[in-house]
């Protein structure tokens, strides 16, 4: 048996150099642990050009665990790709993305570990053509879903490895996650041609035990950086087993759009979850290094993204004004969301400690006293590039002028959401009359913000020589930070 694919106001910057950042740290510190979690988000994968993004999830714990993987777009985070892992205890999948510039988007893998669906032959999962536009860039979500309730449980037991390196039964695993299997986000029932792994599975919190990392590779230009994907802990605190074989466009509240960033599958399991991320990955501003030094070969592009912005939107509606010209979504009927985020650019030289709040001041260079350079961020992840050529070739970049006669130095970008809206957050809730939207504010005003640097040095004459290195933002995250 198979199951199918789904068809389908912070400005915080001057405080924060007034107050010489010494508030600046890992936003994400309180909500990590140790780089372990039940939720990963890799801030940025890409297919652009010869561009591939590599993932690597690994099951640290002693129980077997069901984890939902989910691509992100980048313009606004409609779910690309989606798809289950089964990890036996201490198992590893490893899978990378690849093709775009129009072509099929794939995910590959040579993994034997359960996925649901079965891969296509090659190990092979396509991005269907749903929302394929605009998804060469994008995040991911990696969501712990559940552990069986012990490992004598049928799907821990068909899902772990035999002496040959694979494991017992993934057909019985993925007969779990049909929609007349799923009895509540907590169990399902399994069937097998082997009787002794037929049976009905109960799940529990999964825990804070995946350990998810990245990395981008354009083998062409001889570039390849990586690192851990922003890991939180707590995220759930209860099961969100779903099935894939329907979604809510099929009237199932209880299928592959859930679990996502604001909780379970709304039929059963508490919603509301988006606040505690926007609480603890909030950010005023963003603080980094920069690099534009052309003689050495030298470039740097800032991500910034911000998930969970589909949370923020009446979504039927905004689905329909995507597809019909007459239908307008405004911020004020559909359009919730932090996006467009008001970008402050505050930028340094390696040289200097701060800059004058007014003219008249004794200055440091090479700063203009009074002149603060502004931009919109207006999807949900955004490539700035500073350097004189980009490094991640995004489709869609953000310039930004550096001073001049400096080549290198460090910068705060405060952000702040749209001014213009009201931001609030949706659920899709089942009623007599079928499946309503109900949004509410928000509780926490700040957006929340994950990203990092991309360092690029570039050899023309020699670009087996090129080489890169990824470096993680850090966050003010109030403007008494």
């Amino acid at each position: 048996m198979k199951a199918n694919f789904k068809p389908l106001g912070l400005a915080a910057a001057v405080a924060a150099a007034s107050a010489g950042f010494a508030g600046v740290a890992n936003a994400q510190a309180t909500y990590t642990s140790a780089g372990l979690g039940d939720l990963a988000i890799v801030p940025y994968y890409t297919v652009v050009g010869d561009f591939v993004t590599g993932v690597h999830i690994t099951n640290t714990s002693d129980q077997t665990q069901v984890v939902k993987l989910r691509l992100r777009r980048a313009t606004d985070s409609m779910d690309a790709l989606d798809f289950n892992l089964v990890l036996s205890p201490q198992d590893v999948w490893t899978g990378y993305l690849s093709g775009g510039d129009g072509e099929d988007i794939t995910f590959t893998t040579t993994d034997n570990s359960c996925s649901v669906p079965e891969a296509e032959e090659g190990g092979v999962f396509t991005m269907p053509g749903v929302y394929r536009e605009g998804a060469d860039e994008g995040y991911i979500e990696v969501i712990g879903m559940g552990a069986p309730a012990s490992e004598s449980q049928v799907i821990a037991v068909a899902a772990k490895h035999t002496s040959e390196g694979v494991p017992l039964d993934c057909d019985a695993v993925r007969s779990n996650f049909f929609a007349d299997a799923w009895n509540s986000s907590s169990s399902t029932d399994q069937t097998s041609a082997t009787p002794e792994l037929n049976g009905t599975n109960t799940y529990v919190d999964a825990g804070d035990v995946l350990k998810v990392s990245f990395f981008i590779r354009d083998a062409q230009a001889g570039l390849e950086a990586g690192n851990d994907a922003v890991h939180l802990a707590g995220f759930l605190d209860y099961p969100t087993i779903t099935n894939q074989e329907f979604g809510i466009f099929s009237g199932d509240t209880t299928g592959f759009d859930f679990p996502d960033l604001n909780g379970g599958s709304p039929a059963d399991t508490p919603r509301g979850v988006y606040e505690d991320i926007r609480a603890e990955l909030g950010a005023a501003a963003v603080v980094n290094d920069w690099s534009a030094n052309a003689d050495l070969g030298v470039g740097t592009d800032w991500v910034v993204t911000v998930p969970g912005q589909y949370t923020m939107l009446d979504l039927p509606q905004y689905l329909l004004s995507l597809v019909d010209e007459e239908e307008e979504c405004t911020p004020v009927d559909c359009d919730f969301r932090d996006i467009p985020l008001t970008a402050s650019y505050y930028v340094y030289d390696r040289e200097e400690a701060t800059i004058a709040d007014a003219p008249g001041e004794l200055v440091v260079s090479p700063s203009i006293p009074g002149e603060v350079p502004t931009s919109l961020l207006p999807n949900e992840v955004n490539v700035i590039e500073w350097g004189t050529g980009p490094v991640l070739d995004t489709a869609n970049p953000i310039t930004v002028t550096t001073p001049e006669g400096s080549d290198y130095g460090w910068a705060s970008l405060s952000v702040e959401p749209a001014a213009a809206k009201t931001q609030q957050i949706c659920n899709w809730m089942p009623s007599a009359s079928g499946i309503v939207t109900s949004c509410a504010p928000v509780v926490n005003a700040s957006a929340p913000v994950v990203g990092f640097v991309a360092w690029e040095r570039n050899f023309p004459s020699n670009q087996a020589a090129n080489y890169g290195r990824i470096i993680n933002h850090s966050y003010v995250t109030s403007s008494a930070d």
